[in-house]
């Protein structure tokens, strides 16, 4: 059983395999008596999330480039080991603004089954082979028509997004759920 901190309860059973993370602290995130979230029982899974980041086709990604305007743009990914990996061009002002920025925001499709991601970005002019493996492994099966290989993912790199906290939620006056990532 992995270590999961739910409100005011701690188990501390160590996770299964040792490469594996802890499972996410968990809580309630801060919102407005009035939105009627004070009443909420249940907390989604982080399983759900997990799901919802494997299968999503369309994560919309908030930068702030240098004049402080926030832009908001759809970009695919795949989810890989809490990381959210991304391509883009060095040449698009976003990437340039991850590049000067790494803290992004993302949001999945959708308003009845929230995804808010808070993340760290970083550029990676390449990645290692095992890593590009499984990069054009997962792209191959979700994005069939672009045709990724490893040898790709060597020579370009990836963005990886360093998932730090999640909120999620179904129903918000039900299981609106905070998961913390990295000791925040």
């Amino acid at each position: 059983m992995r270590a999961v901190q739910y409100a005011d309860e701690m188990t501390t059973d160590p996770p299964a395999d040792p490469s594996d993370p802890p499972e996410p602290r968990v809580d309630r995130p801060g919102i407005p008596a009035d939105y009627g979230a004070a009443d909420a029982s249940e907390f989604v899974a982080w399983s759900t999330v997990e799901r919802r980041l494997d299968t999503a086709r369309v994560f919309w990604i908030a930068t702030v480039g240098a004049a402080g305007r926030p832009r908001v743009r759809p970009i695919d990914g795949l989810y890989l080991d809490r990381t959210l990996y991304v391509g883009g061009s060095p040449e698009t002002r976003w990437v340039q603004e991850v590049t000067a920025n790494p803290h992004v925001a993302i949001h999945l499709d959708g308003i009845d089954d929230v995804l808010i991601l808070d993340g760290v970005a970083t550029v990676l002019g390449s990645v290692d082979a095992a890593l590009a493996e499984r990069l054009a492994t997962a792209s191959n099966a979700k994005f069939p028509a672009y045709h990724m290989t490893a040898a790709v993912y060597r020579a370009r790199g990836a963005i990886a997004v360093r998932l730090r906290k999640v909120v999620a939620w179904t129903d918000i006056t039900r299981d609106p759920t905070r998961f913390i990532l990295d000791g925040d």
